[in-house]
């Protein structure tokens, strides 16, 4: 297993992680050095260009598989988000705070395990955007965790898909550990009956969402809720306008550092 360490401040921290996920991290840990900055470990099968971070004295460590696995849990903690998730590794069980839902993520080779900036503001928006009984199709599902969220604000019928059957049956294997009751296929919501869902949620990339649009507009019931995430805010007017041709405008933004979440009706 490759390991890239980089240097950087507390304040620097959010935009570098970021970055690490787009380029395919498969983990990230930190240290707090004595100075008060930080040194980042990212997790790699495989070396990928650092050029981004010549600035955070970047360098590649070696690891056995052992050490990668023991670096790799202590990564991963109790991280609450937005106003009432909680989210948990699925080999810890601490207890969810008063007034907050426990949500177990299953950090694993599909993407989406709730750690990175836009699997979370997809969750801030589900809190407001999800209703009790709503009909609910996750796009894309990774590892299922928007569907498995979805069924803890009382989603009445949960449909997951993605193109990936690799990530299609670890989405299985996630939910059912969970008894979440959602049907989950290969493949995209075109195969859907149109206007199904009362809320389809999509945390993908802008290219994919914009090569989409039609039919993600088109498996969103009249005055249903579509929830986009996955992309930049650089990209945000893009994925848009596309929603905007396809019938579609925004309700509501939401943001993070410099990542994007949009709800479209």
């Amino acid at each position: 297993m490759h390991a890239l360490k980089l240097r950087c401040r507390v304040d620097e921290k959010d935009w570098i992680s970021a970055v690490l996920w787009e380029l395919g991290t498969e983990g990230v840990t930190e240290r707090e050095l004595p100075d008060g900055s930080l040194e980042l470990e990212a997790f790699f099968a495989a070396k990928v260009t650092a050029r981004e971070f010549a600035l955070f004295e970047p360098r590649w460590v070696e690891h056995g598989d052992e050490d990668w696995a023991e670096s790799w849990k202590t990564a991963w903690k109790p991280l609450e988000v937005g106003r009432r998730w909680f989210l948990t590794p699925d080999w810890r069980d601490d207890p969810a705070p008063e007034g907050r839902m426990k949500l177990v993520v299953h950090a694993r080779q599909a993407s989406g395990s709730g750690y990175q900036p836009a699997t979370q503001l997809a969750l801030i928006a589900m809190e407001e955007w999800v209703h009790a009984r709503d009909r609910f199709l996750e796009w894309g599902c990774g590892s299922g965790i928007l569907s498995s969220a979805a069924h803890l604000l009382g989603a009445r019928a949960i449909v997951a898909c993605d193109v990936d059957a690799a990530a299609a049956l670890e989405a299985v294997a996630n939910l059912s550990a969970r008894a979440v009751p959602a049907d989950v296929f290969v493949g995209t919501g075109r195969s859907l009956r149109p206007g199904c869902f009362d809320v389809v949620a999509a945390n993908m990339n802008a290219a994919a969402i914009e090569g989409y649009a039609s039919e993600l507009a088109r498996s969103t019931r009249p005055g249903g809720r579509l929830i986009l995430s996955g992309f930049k805010s650089r990209r945000a007017k893009g994925v848009a306008a596309m929603m905007a041709a396809a019938g579609l405008s925004v309700r509501r933004e939401y943001s993070h550092e410099d990542w994007r979440c949009l709800v479209m009706m």
